[in-house]
């Protein structure tokens, strides 16, 4: 089985972790060359962005959009030229553009603000950061996100997704851009623990980014067992399940074959319903006895 890390987005709502979605698409042509992104930095807009994606259109795309911005042009209400700026930014979103898709998304959001607004914004501009590869673009659509999400949670300041996304695009922003310390985000979901200890998702992501950027897998492992309790008494299958099979992950590293077996087997008695999976799971480990006996 393999588990995105930040796992399957089919659709981009208001509700939808920024987490969810962080590592599910591949990546895409870089915008601009590696040795023109410090020239292009500042240049970076929204206009120049969608000049950018019209510019790989051909012309029945064009035409579309045309027709869309016709309709945009002829609405006679804020609500229905919001339908119309949802349709655009659904429309590139389908063609695998994100990023424009995103600029659309937040003429919605500025259109007709909400909460919900915002966090589509924020969560489609990180999309965006991970399908492209231009350093250029990703910083600009980051740091959109993290603004997007801060709106969101100005609105719906109890809503802990908003804040959990900004602080995970916080991170994701400092892996590429010196100026940005890579504790901010950090401190920022250490905070959020404090005040919600027994939180399943701040726990999972801490975890995660304990496994997966400093390396720390002892720390990696207390996150995840600490998400299996509160899942267990929760009953929630799909969240203990993502910490067993993460724990797999840990005890392969720390090279603890007992451990990895016994995380296998609680992968596999939480899949009886799905039986491809739980398939994977049982080749996955037998896999790894035969390469361990």
């Amino acid at each position: 089985m393999q588990k995105s890390t930040t796992l399957q987005i089919a659709l981009i709502s208001g509700s939808v972790l920024l987490l969810v979605i962080m590592y599910a698409f591949g990546r895409t042509v870089p915008l601009e060359k590696k040795g023109e992104e410090e020239a292009t930095e500042q240049q970076m807009t929204e206009e120049v962005l969608l000049s950018e994606a019209r510019n790989s259109l051909d012309s029945a795309k064009i035409a579309w959009l045309s027709e869309l911005d016709k309709q945009k042009s002829q609405a006679t209400t804020l609500e229905e030229e919001g339908q119309v700026l949802k349709l655009i930014s659904k429309t590139w979103n389908e063609w695998g553009n994100f990023a424009a898709g995103a600029v659309y998304a937040a003429e919605v959001a500025k259109l007709l603000p909400s909460a919900e607004s915002w966090s589509i914004t924020g969560t489609t501009y990180g999309i965006a950061f991970q399908r492209n590869e231009d350093v250029v673009l990703k910083k600009f659509v980051a740091r959109k996100a993290i603004h997007a999400f801060e709106q969101a949670a100005s609105m719906e300041p109890d809503t802990l997704q908003h804040h959990i996304n900004e602080a995970l695009m916080h991170v994701e922003l400092s892996s590429i851009d010196a100026t940005v310390g890579p504790m901010i985000g950090i401190q920022k979901l250490l905070s959020l623990d404090k005040k919600f200890p027994d939180n399943i998702t701040i726990s999972m992501v801490l975890g995660r980014l304990s496994l997966m950027r400093s390396g720390d897998v002892k720390k990696a492992i207390k996150r995840f067992e600490k998400v299996i309790t509160i899942a267990d008494a929760q009953q929630n299958r799909e969240d203990l399940l993502e910490a067993h099979f993460l724990l797999v992950e840990c005890y392969k590293q720390l090279n603890n074959s007992e451990k990895v077996l016994y995380h296998y087997n609680q992968c596999i008695v939480l899949t009886e319903s799905d039986k491809p999976m739980q398939d994977d799971l049982i080749n996955a480990k037998n896999e790894f006895e035969q390469k361990n006996n």
